[in-house]
Formats: C-alpha cells, sequence, structure tokens
C-alpha cells in the first residue's frame, strides 16, 4: 500500500524501518486491500471537433442520452465519414475510478459488470479488455451474449462534453453473480446512479445486493450521481439509496443542486451530510469543497486563516480526521474548500474524469486507514477508541484530490495511465 499523496512514508508507515517500535501484523500486510467497483461496463469513444453534430442528435453538455442500436450505428457512420478524430478506452465513472486507485494505491481492484461472450479483435470488448491495467481484476465479469455498451463522447473545443451511450448488455448483469466474500473481503465498494436508473434492471438489483452485503459486513461505499438530468429524474431513488447505504457521496456542483436545491455548494454539502457520511463535490473552475464528520473529542483546528461564507467559519475544523456519523459521541459537521492545483492546467483539453480522479484519491485515504489499522494497531492513530473513516486530514484529503484531479484534466484521457508525481511548487 502506498501512503497517500506524496508524503514520505517512512515517516508514517513505520512497519518495516528497523528501529520502529510498532509492531507489524504480517498477515495484515500480506493482505490485498483491494477496491470492488460495480459498472455498465462500457468502451467510451470520444470525438473532438464539431458540435453541431451532437446537437443533431440532441445532446447536451454535461449530460447523457441514450441512442438505441440503430441511432448508434447512424451516428458512428456520420462520424466516420466527416472524418472526426477518435480515442477508444475503457470507460465509466465506476471503471475510471478503480483505475486511478490500482495506480494510487499500488493495490489491485475487482470490477463487477457484464461483457461480450465472444470477443473478437478490435470489437469494444476487446479493445476494453487490451486497456484495462492488469492491477484491475476482470475475472468476476459475466460474460452474456450481445454487444458491449458503448458511450460516444463529444468534446467541445472548450473542454465540454456531451454523452450518448448504447447500453448493450450492461444492464444484464444478474445479482447472484455478486460474491459475498468478494464483497465481505473488500476494502470499499463503489457503484453509481447509472446503474440504478431502471429498477427493473437486474444490474440495479445487483448494485443493492452489493450495497446491502457491504454495509452487513460494515464496509464503506461510495455512489457516484451520474449526472443532474439523471439526479432530477431519480431523484426518490437517489435520496432513498444515500440514507439507506453510502458512506462517500462524489457529484459535481450541478448534481448537487439538482438533489438539494442548493447552488451553493457548501449549502449543499451541510443538507447532503444529513444522508451520507462524506461529500465529495466537485466545481469546476472553483476547485473542490469536502464535508464530513468528527466528533466533538477529537477536532483539530486549521492554522490556516478561518473563512466565513454561506456557513460562518466553515474550514475551522478541517485539520480533523474523518469519522462515520454513527460512532460519533457528538458529531460536527465540518467542511473544507480548495480551489484548483495551480489554478487548473493551462491548457483544459477535457473535463472528462475529474471527479472520478478525486474519488480514488478519497477511497485511497479511506483504504489505506484500514491498512495501517490492521497492520500497525498500536499506533496512537489507532489507540483510541475509536475507529476513523479516513487517516488523513479532510484538508490534506481535499488537497490531494484535487491534485490526482490536476493530473486528468491536464491529460486527454479520462484516468491515470501512471503514478502522479510529487506536488510542485
Amino acid at each position: 500500500m502506498k501512503f497517500p499523496g506524496s508524503r514520505n512514508p517512512k515517516h508514517y508507515f513505520p512497519v518495516t524501518h528497523k528501529h520502529s517500535r510498532v509492531h507489524q501484523i504480517d498477515t495484515a500486510e500480506q493482505q490485498h486491500w483491494y477496491l470492488l467497483g460495480l459498472d455498465q461496463l462500457i468502451v467510451d469513444v470520444e470525438v473532438h471537433g464539431k458540435t453541431e453534430l451532437a446537437r443533431r442528435y440532441g445532446l447536451e453538455p454535461g449530460e447523457s442520452v441514450l441512442l438505441d442500436g440503430a441511432r448508434h450505428k447512424e451516428l458512428m457512420e456520420q462520424i466516420e465519414k466527416e472524418g472526426l478524430m477518435l480515442r477508444v478506452s475503457p470507460g465509466g465513472a465506476v471503471g475510471n475510478t478503480v483505475n486511478n486507485f490500482t495506480f494510487l494505491s499500488g493495490e489491485p481492484a475487482i470490477m463487477l459488470g457484464a461483457i461480450d461472450d465472444c470477443i473478437r479483435p478490435q470489437s469494444p470488448a476487446f479493445q476494453y479488455v487490451a486497456k484495462t491495467p492488469m492491477a484491475v481484476d476482470l475475472s468476476h465479469v459475466v460474460a452474456l451474449k450481445g454487444h458491449m455498451a458503448v458511450a460516444l463522447t463529444f468534446i467541445s473545443p472548450d473542454g465540454e462534453r456531451a454523452f450518448a451511450v448504447t447500453p448493450g448488455i450492461s444492464n444484464d448483469y444478474p445479482p447472484e453473480a455478486v460474491d459475498e466474500k468478494v464483497v465481505r473481503d473488500s476494502s470499499a465498494v463503489m457503484t453509481t446512479l447509472y446503474c440504478m436508473r431502471d429498477e427493473s434492471w437486474p444490474i440495479a438489483q445487483a448494485a443493492r445486493r452489493m450495497m446491502e452485503l457491504a454495509v452487513e459486513n460494515d464496509v464503506p461505499v461510495a455512489f457516484g450521481l451520474g449526472t443532474s438530468k439523471l439526479v432530477r429524474e431519480q431523484k426518490e431513488t437517489t435520496l432513498e439509496v444515500l440514507e439507506k447505504y453510502v458512506t462517500i457521496a462524489a457529484m459535481n456542483s450541478a448534481e448537487a443542486e439538482a438533489l438539494t436545491g442548493e447552488k451553493d455548494a457548501l449549502v449543499a454539502c451541510q443538507v447532503m451530510l444529513d444522508l451520507v457520511d462524506m461529500v465529495i463535490i466537485t466545481e469546476g473552475p472553483q476547485g473542490l469543497t469536502m464535508g464530513g464528520y468528527v466528533d466533538e473529542r477529537f477536532r483539530r483546528e486549521t492554522d490556516q486563516p478561518i473563512r466565513t461564507k454561506s456557513i460562518k467559519e466553515y474550514n475551522r475544523w478541517e485539520y480533523s480526521r474523518l469519522m462515520r456519523r454513527s460512532t460519533c459521541e457528538k458529531p460536527q459537521k465540518i467542511y473544507s474548500h480548495i480551489h484548483p492545483y495551480h489554478g487548473g492546467p493551462k491548457l483544459l483539453r477535457n473535463t472528462n474524469g475529474a471527479g472520478d480522479a478525486a474519488l480514488a484519491a478519497v477511497l485511497h485515504d479511506v483504504v489505506a486507514n484500514s491498512y495501517h489499522r490492521a497492520t500497525v494497531p498500536d499506533s496512537k492513530k489507532h489507540t483510541t477508541g475509536v475507529e476513523f473513516l479516513t487517516y488523513s486530514s479532510l484538508s490534506r484529503i481535499a488537497q490531494y484530490g484535487n491534485r490526482v484531479a490536476y493530473e486528468v484534466l491536464k491529460g486527454c484521457s479520462p484516468r491515470l495511465d501512471s503514478n502522479v508525481g510529487p506536488d510542485t511548487d
């Protein structure tokens, strides 16, 4: 397990240093600390250039539209005819997050979903398998007759994106395929509202089963909200799922507003914390807002200037490590906001995947906390009698998420393809 962020691990994980006084648990050290993701397995086909073609097919920036097979084929033929630039890669919000987690943590991940039972060279399923890192275990996917899902992503010159999705067999992943042991042994699980657009879908039932098993086994559940349009369409389902299962909710500001009715990200975060233990809201050029809980006994005051916006002195306790609300005797909501790392990339090539990158960093920190608690149980970080949700402070996690999101934003891909380098001044 790599330590979250760019800090020197010898100061935080003194488990192999010969002068360490902290006892190392060998069995925990040998265990794999994996992230489990359930997704509509999908291949992304990026289209750069003419936005009028996207408008002709009813696509709007930031939104996702479902296309049937015939219209998808027609659109692909038009793209080829006009000679627009294409890039094919594995996609999906969960797929992106799981991929990023493996690079950040050095630990494996497992994907659940449906894929073609016959994979042909250069087919979408072939591209998905060939371009997925070896650290992501695909041995638990289910092979079904049909075609894998494809998402056409139209990227405008200013980096805005619009999606056209042909679902194929992606929604047919059955609930009985969710292995209870795989869920129980995971360090965290993740799925999204995309999988629950229709409760009659097998994958929606599978997502519920995975989250139910995770809650029963005290495994943190992360949940992404998809798009603002989807949140408005599925508001009742979203609220019910968040309150019943979710530990960490991730969204952008438009999705937060669609769910809470609040334009202000801090206020939306405050409302969301009545449902979940931790909230991540990406705000584009405004940066990143995060919130969570700490028991009053363990709160730590920031040494940064105290700021007041829509919430008075909102960042006062941002140096605190987060806890689940249920483990707090006197739970207190705490917040942090950070502006884009280095002001954001000088050239914004693609806004796709920034939120997934930030969530991967958060999950890395959450899993690292479990790892350290099992590996070094007598560390002073774990001797309070209370289990924290995160290893780092809320402020530090926000910095880490911001840094990883920057790495994705400055590139062309919606996911990491290498380790994140050290911070620079």
